[in-house]
């Protein structure tokens, strides 16, 4: 018979039974073969037999898929979560937390406050334990266990930016979009892949173009903001501008509250009104100039940091042409072969489809003003990878890996007039399809990384270190869509072409 739990008090005490222990400590002599049995049929692979587990032999509670909360009169949802060790931060979160799965039909029909999500998460018991890579899951040793209201026991912004980001998805997939739908759209509250398998499609209200099933979760970056904050007690080592500002508001809204009295003045014009100093010559100028917009010293802003946003200092040209593209960490070669591009059966995407999927970026866009040494300021932006290019992403990915297990890595080399050596390789260039593309990411070319097949041009083991680029055109035509639109908010029509539209931006300027 299930045990009834009347209070979250009483949940959270008998959650207590388990800590600093395994479910092997707590599981009967009688019942222990039986439940690795249970194990053993899945491999320890089963997503949320752990969670049944600790339901049955900590709680009492048979398992079951209501729509209200597992404690439903305690109104108590119960969240275990795997921790895994960190130098630095002693522990921090495995994965992201995941919630309820996205009713594509019923959730266009609620309100925040009235949410089916809201209705079953607002308490939420959180469950962390120690995972380790080859112990059964019987094995692992809870370390915290945490009642958290996430319309209490969090700040009034964070509440407020989890809110805007549900209604951001629930908005999307009124407009039929769900199939667009990424991490990287939000901040706090994302909207996650779920399915039992990659081949799971489910129909959309307002489009007939099916859709991946997907579940509100909490990011992993803003998990582990909790995790030290709450469960460790500790000061995060960043610059918080929220503490800076008396109102509350989002995080959009507070960096545009930042810039905005800042856009079409120049950088000195900027420092004079800041009565502020900053080295031209330095390489960091504009980041500097940027984080005194800001108000903060250093690099670490707590508001973008847990919500896993990278500022980036872009400098158009005169005529609004941008030449830099967008970096993403240098890969190693060994381990990029053995990576699936995306498989939901094992829960498995790679490291740039997961960057693309779940990465957000401050775009803060400068120009360069010709005949002069002088930057504008043109915008802001926050920007994320969308999901209706990822498949040319893929290609860029799927063509890398291809090269580098036949071992076609090096294409020629060149002996410069200096008498240097300058080699070229096969991987995707510019040039091969408009999006993203492959090229060194090292100190030089003699910072090398591990080939697991020899180059068959050169026989060598390693090569310079490389990483995946998103083209400067195409970051290009992202911020002049975005300049445009501005410029154009009052009109009925916004021009197409490209040219004229960095033909305006030039004119701008002056």
């Amino acid at each position: 018979m299930t045990k009834t739990y009347t209070t979250k008090e009483e949940v959270f005490e008998q959650a207590q039974i388990i800590l600093k222990k395994s479910l092997r400590d707590v599981i009967s002599e009688s019942e222990i073969k039986k439940v690795e049995a249970e194990i053993d049929q899945y491999n320890n692979q089963k997503k949320g037999l752990l969670g049944e587990l600790v339901e049955r032999f900590v709680f009492g509670l048979e398992t079951n898929n209501r729509a209200e909360a597992d404690f439903y009169i305690a109104g108590v949802e119960l969240k275990t979560n795997p921790l895994k060790n960190h130098k630095k931060n002693k522990y921090a979160s495995k994965e992201r937390l995941v919630f309820s799965m996205i009713d594509y039909e019923k959730v266009v029909n609620e309100t925040w406050g009235e949410s089916s999500f809201l209705k079953k998460n607002r308490v939420l018991l959180l469950m962390f334990y120690l995972w380790l890579k080859e112990q059964s899951i019987i094995d692992y040793e809870f370390k915290f266990v945490y009642l958290l209201n996430l319309l209490e026991d969090i700040s009034d912004e964070d509440i407020l930016q989890i809110q805007k980001d549900w209604e951001f998805i629930v908005e999307k997939i009124k407009r039929g979009e769900a199939h667009l739908l990424s991490e990287g759209d939000t901040y706090y509250l994302g909207a996650c892949t779920k399915a039992a398998n990659s081949r799971v499609v489910r129909d959309q209200p307002q489009s007939r173009i099916l859709a991946k099933p997907r579940a509100f979760s909490f990011k992993q970056q803003y998990l582990n903001y909790l995790i030290q904050k709450k469960l460790l007690g500790r000061e995060i080592n960043t610059e918080s501008i929220f503490k800076k500002v008396r109102r509350i508001t989002t995080l959009e809204d507070l960096f545009k509250s930042k810039f905005s009295r800042f856009v079409n003045k120049t950088d000195k014009e900027i420092l004079v009104t800041l009565g502020e100093k900053a080295e031209r010559k330095s390489k960091q100028y504009k980041r500097i100039l940027a984080n005194l917009i800001l108000g903060v010293r250093g690099n670490k802003v707590e508001e973008l940091e847990k919500a896993n946003v990278t500022l980036k200092v872009i400098t158009l040209e005169p005529s609004g042409a941008l030449k830099e593209s967008l970096s993403f960490p240098a890969f190693d070669y060994k381990d990029l072969v053995t990576q699936v591009w995306y498989d939901e059966d094992e829960e498995k995407m790679s490291d740039f489809h997961y960057q693309l999927e779940t990465k957000k970026f401050l775009f803060v866009i400068f120009q360069k003003i010709k005949e002069s040494n002088d930057i504008v300021l043109r915008k802001t932006m926050f920007w994320n990878f969308p999901m209706k290019d990822i498949e040319k992403a893929r290609d860029v990915w799927e063509k890398t890996i291809s090269l580098i297990n036949e071992g076609r890595i090096v294409k020629e080399i060149k002996i410069d007039k200096n008498g240097k050596e300058k080699r070229f390789s096969y991987f995707p260039g510019l040039s091969f399809n408009g999006v993203a593309h492959v090229r060194p990411h090292g100190a030089d070319k003699e910072d090398e990384n591990e080939l697991p097949t020899h180059d068959e041009l050169t026989g060598k083991s390693s090569y310079t270190k490389q990483c995946f680029w998103l083209n400067a055109t195409y970051i290009q035509k992202v911020i002049i869509e975005e300049l445009t639109e501005a410029v154009f908010s009052n009109r009925k029509m916004i021009p197409k072409s490209r040219r004229f539209r960095i033909d305006l931006l030039s004119r701008l300027i002056y």
